[in-house]
């Protein structure tokens, strides 16, 4: 019956997908002044550009990866929990679906780097952002273990650090539909053991990627059983009366609660108490009240977002190319002596984005599309026919 109702593809979250990676991007608009620190000028955050528009992005824009986490959780739940649970998916065709989809483009972008990096030194002595470009990183970056622990720190196309920890994801995704049976119990053990995981690393100052990741991707797979059952017991036309009115809300006392003029509400708690309730609202209520919001629109009004696909379609060029577009800015600049606070410009800004959608639309097209048709052709899988998400 799900099947039957549910969407051939959930439009709006790829929109929401696209606006997360654009989030992150805003996020890391400070590496551009990272050049400046080190020779001594000051960075003033709250200079950045429409900083009093944006300062959500700027203060928080890392959050969207808890974000990504989430809807990746949702939307492999939805196109293969039940397949892998029933053996109609094999571990090997899994592994050609996802890694055709992610790894050209990875590949790409991580030779991009290393050349620039390595044409970057020459004029500045030094690397641009992140400094663990070495050949044991590049070899970590080559097989997407980046972020396993085994890791320097920071290196080469560094966001990619976030795909690393999915492929984890997808092993440990594989693994439990086929040994736990999808149950609710079983998604909240999932969720439990990457929250305990997350409070002991916070505690111990340790790096927490895998654990933030395994929260929020069963989250995000809790989410859509949820929203599945919603749809086999027919109460989800109820729910979708109330429920985008609740995530509207949440939104609005986030933006609130942030905004530096007023950001009264967290000043009279204690640190910690207050660092908790800023690190779990996003992942515990924010974003799956609206993921799940999303997905019953969709479901009730049809294509829901289809308009602006192109915005979750271009979602992981994005991603991955906004550094090595920062890193050949950085590269033209460095000769020419050219004063970085020209990055406090909202035109200079907008003139970035500019490129980066653009190059990410052709990268999407050109590239990225083809060669996961072609990496599908040339590495043949079994399975019964899937929704048309899975190839978005």
């Amino acid at each position: 019956m799900a099947k039957s109702i549910s969407p051939s593809r959930f439009y709006s979250l790829d929109v929401l997908r696209g606006m997360a990676a654009l989030s992150v991007v805003l996020w890391h608009w400070q590496s551009f002044f990272l050049p400046l620190n080190k020779q001594g000028a000051p960075f003033f955050i709250e200079q950045q550009p429409m900083f009093e528009f944006l300062y959500v992005f700027y203060q928080k824009g890392y959050e969207a990866v808890s974000l990504f986490f989430c809807l990746s959780g949702f939307i492999l739940f939805w196109l293969y929990s039940e397949r892998i649970a029933e053996k109609s998916l094999s571990p090997g065709a899994f592994a050609v679906l996802r890694l055709s989809r992610l790894y050209p483009l990875h590949f790409a972008t991580l030779l991009f780097v290393a050349a620039g990096q390595f044409i970057y030194t020459r004029t500045t002595k030094t690397y641009f952002v992140y400094p663990f470009n070495d050949t044991y990183d590049f070899f970590l970056n080559l097989f997407f273990a980046s972020a396993w622990g085994l890791e320097k720190g920071n290196s080469f196309n560094a966001p990619v650090w976030s795909v690393s920890v999915e492929i984890l994801l997808y092993a440990f995704f594989f693994v439990f539909c086929q040994y736990f049976n999808r149950t609710f119990r079983a998604v909240l053990c999932a969720i439990f053991v990457g929250h305990l995981l997350h409070i002991i690393d916070d505690a111990y100052s340790l790096e927490d990627f895998i654990a933030l990741g395994v929260r929020n991707f069963f989250i995000g797979g809790f989410v859509f059983m949820a929203y599945e059952k919603l749809i086999k017991t027919g109460d989800m036309w109820k729910v979708s009366l109330w429920l985008p009115f609740v995530a509207s809300v949440a939104w609005l006392a986030t933006i609130a609660v942030m905004n530096p003029n007023y950001n009264f509400a967290f000043e009279r708690l204690p640190p910690m108490i207050a660092h908790k309730m800023a690190s779990a609202w996003p992942s515990f209520v924010l974003f799956p009240t609206t993921i799940m919001s999303l997905a019953l629109i969709e479901t009730k009004r049809g294509t829901f977002g289809k308009r602006w696909s192109f915005v979750g379609d271009i979602s992981y060029s994005s991603y991955l190319l906004h550094f090595p577009l920062k890193l050949t800015v950085a590269t033209v600049m460095a000769p020419l002596a050219v004063n970085g606070a020209l990055f406090y410009s909202p035109l200079i800004m907008a003139l970035f984005f500019c490129v980066l959608i653009i190059g990410s639309l052709v990268s999407h097209r050109y590239f990225e599309v083809p060669m996961q048709r072609l990496l599908r052709r040339k590495l043949p899988i079994r399975q019964k026919a899937a929704p048309v998400q899975e190839v978005a």
